[in-house]
């Protein structure tokens, strides 16, 4: 009869691990995304730069941790743009990399 009891339990104790180990593991990921975002370390091409989504991008710029750029056309930007955010056509970021501040970070946009 106590055999019974304690195989009427495995299935609870099976599913409170499983959760337990869901619920850590979405954790320990939304904290390595967070370390990257906050230090991405050496980029060495495109895909490793850190990619934030636009409520992460609008947080960090209402926080004064970031600025948004733009990176359209003067025309497109005039035409509609994120508030506060500033315009360095793509063609011209190069040209502009000696008047950024190499501490302050910056999220480009272009859509």
């Amino acid at each position: 009869m106590q055999r019974k009891k304690n195989n009427n339990l495995l299935p609870i104790i099976l599913f409170i691990v499983v959760l337990a180990l869901s619920i850590g593991g979405l954790v320990l990921a939304q904290n390595l995304r967070q370390a990257r975002i906050e230090n991405p370390g050496e980029v060495t091409n495109q895909d490793a730069i850190p990619r934030v989504t636009a409520k992460e991008a609008y947080q960090a710029q209402l926080n004064s941790e970031a600025v948004i750029v733009d990176t359209r056309s003067e025309v497109q930007f005039q035409a509609q743009h994120v508030a506060g955010a500033i315009n360095i056509p793509v063609d011209q970021v190069e040209a502009w990399l000696g008047e950024l501040d190499p501490d302050t970070w910056y999220i480009t946009y272009c859509t």
